[in-house]
């Protein structure tokens, strides 16, 4: 029994270990203010807007303001379901989608012709 309850804690300590590990992992990626490391999945976690294979980036960040340029590569990517899935709204011809939270306030455009993502990201004071 003894045995058995070593076993136990064991494997709950370890299972707390990797939980809190890639729960500081998700925030130190979430409180990213670069182009440099994880540019993407910064935007993601920040704006809830999946980028998918993409065929060039551009980024430019500056004091809290970061905008990145995205060309998606529309070979392997529905646009219409990539439009509904995201939730962007037409308006002016270009998809949108938009939020002002507690930590940041975004924008993001797509340009289906172009496949041009564009995201408009800023930061707010920690």
């Amino acid at each position: 029994m003894k045995k058995l309850l070593t076993i136990v804690s064991l494997l709950a300590f370890i299972f707390l270990m990797l939980y809190g590990a890639l729960h500081l992992f998700g925030r130190q990626i979430y409180n990213t203010k670069s182009c440099e490391l994880y540019n993407i999945d910064n935007i993601e976690l920040r704006t809830g807007v999946d980028i998918p294979k993409v065929k060039s980036t551009d980024c430019e960040c500056k004091d809290n303001t970061k905008v990145s340029k995205f060309i998606i590569d529309t070979n392997q990517l529905d646009l219409d379901r990539y439009i509904s899935r995201n939730d962007f709204e037409l308006k002016d011809s270009i998809y949108v989608k938009e939020n002002d939270n507690d930590n940041s306030t975004y924008r993001v455009t797509f340009n289906k012709k172009t496949a041009e993502l564009i995201v408009n990201l800023t930061y707010k004071n920690d």
